[in-house]
């Protein structure tokens, strides 16, 4: 090997290495910055992702590698990061089946009147809650049947036409709970959701999964 193809041998190696160290000094910033983020939400995942990053400081670090580790890591820690965290789903639908009645104005043959909730034809026997709350009344009226009212972050939850109520007044539910069952021979649900003595279109709180 002639001088000056050492010394092009020697550059390109110096460079490679110099590119390398960048990578890993940008590398062990990033994580270092990653772990005094963790720290804050959850010490155990600090603990492992901290061990990690002496592993990967003390390797031989390639950029394929370092956005592998990225997408590792933050696809672990985005739940625990508010501003990064998916919304869950602050309500579910009380049954599943078909919307026998919507919301708003309907009409029949004979008449129209509005309607300030949902009918809704169930697969299901199960009611369930649609958010968290406290069952405020339970009762039967010639409009309702059986039916169980539940609050929860000032909007009220009615749930109408059912057969028996599994929860009682003074009972606080979870999202998804069951509060009651349908009568197996007719299984149509009312619901109505009021809010600030208004009523809401529940369409538009959740989905309808048949």
């Amino acid at each position: 090997m002639n001088k000056i193809t050492r010394k092009k041998f020697n550059i390109k190696r110096k460079d490679k290495l110099n590119r390398k160290l960048a990578l890993q000094i940008i590398f062990s910033i990033v994580l270092v910055t990653a772990v005094i983020v963790t720290k804050q939400l959850d010490t155990n995942l600090s603990e492992q992702f901290l061990n990690t990053a002496d592993e990967k400081i003390s390797e031989s670090i390639e950029p394929a590698k370092i956005k592998s580790s990225f997408f590792g890591f933050f696809a672990g820690v985005k739940n625990k990061i508010p501003f990064l965290a998916e919304d869950s789903e602050e309500y579910s639908a009380p049954v599943s089946g078909k919307i026998y009645q919507s919301y708003g104005l309907n009409k029949t043959e004979n008449a129209s009147y509005y309607n300030h909730g949902l009918d809704i034809m169930s697969n299901t026997q199960s009611v369930r809650a649609i958010s968290k709350g406290k069952v405020i009344q339970t009762g039967n009226n010639e409009k309702l049947s059986n039916y169980v009212v539940i609050e929860d972050g000032g909007k009220t939850f009615v749930y109408g036409k059912i057969n028996e109520a599994f929860v009682s007044e003074g009972n606080r539910v979870s999202q998804g709970d069951i509060i009651g069952a349908l009568n197996e021979e007719n299984m149509l649900l009312h619901v109505e959701i009021w809010e600030d003595g208004e009523s809401l279109n529940p369409s538009k709180l959740f989905k309808m999964n048949e």
